[in-house]
């Protein structure tokens, strides 16, 4: 990487944790133009380039200790360009996802985890790269830091895939959580056994306690009750709905 376009790179880097910083202190101040949440909904898109960037850079990194490296200056810059261009795609990557995080649905621990490991591996991954040509830099901190980094990875990953695909979206064919005992049908209730489970297989990823766009919660009888910010307002303009809706849950 030529000599300008790194120092440019190490300046975003720079800045980019800075203004991460600011997001997390500042987060609930922070009011988003609709604008930008179109760049925030680009989250999910970009993040999978710096998950591949980092775990190449990591796995190279072991090799810059190795004596049989003849060229170990070239793998040192190579492995040190991946490293800086990971690092910068997963600061733009977490930006990307907390002005996502601003808009309204995303709640609950697995928000709350996914951030702070995406967070975490930024400040972590920028930490060791400009700490990197210390002398005490040995292998030893090398493999700290790629534990600690992919641990984080590895959590953020599995947080985002709740907060995208609902728990158990890997495992569930294998565990088939989501079966329930077979009613026949003059003992099945409509909305408990007919309707529900149509709920929980299509509707939960964006409507439950971890993710309720527009307010709406749909994993309980409880939750339905409330409503959500559309429903209610229909609910408001047309009472007879709502009285619909109530008698409809517990038919």
């Amino acid at each position: 990487m030529k000599l300008d376009i790194k120092r440019f790179t190490e300046h975003a880097l720079l800045v980019s944790n800075v203004f991460i910083l600011f997001l997390i202190i500042f987060f609930d101040r922070i009011a988003v133009p609709n604008w930008l949440q179109s760049i925030g909904r680009m989250h999910p898109m970009l993040l999978h380039f710096p998950i591949v960037l980092l775990l190449l850079a990591f796995f190279l990194e072991f090799f810059r200790f190795k004596t049989f490296d003849t060229d170990k200056k070239s793998s040192t810059n190579f492995s040190t360009n991946l490293l800086l261009c990971g690092t910068l795609l997963a600061a733009l990557t977490a930006i990307m996802g907390l002005v996502l995080s601003k808009e309204e649905g995303y709640t609950g621990n697995a928000l709350f985890w996914h951030k702070w490991a995406g967070v975490s591996v930024v400040f972590v991954a920028s930490t060791i790269y400009w700490l990197r040509t210390r002398p005490w830099h040995k292998i030893k901190v090398a493999k700290i830091g790629a534990v600690i980094v992919t641990a984080c990875l590895i959590i953020a990953g599995h947080y985002g895939a709740i907060l995208t695909h609902g728990e158990n979206f890997i495992w569930e064919p294998i565990i088939s959580t989501s079966k329930t005992a077979t009613v026949p049908i003059d003992q099945a209730k409509i909305f408990e056994h007919v309707v529900m489970p149509i709920f929980t297989q299509k509707c939960v990823n964006c409507h439950s306690t971890e993710k309720a766009k527009g307010n709406l919660i749909l994993a309980d009888v409880q939750s339905l009750l409330k409503g959500g910010k559309v429903v209610n307002c229909l609910f408001r303009e047309t009472p007879k709905l709502a009285y619909c809706w109530n008698v409809f849950i517990f038919l």
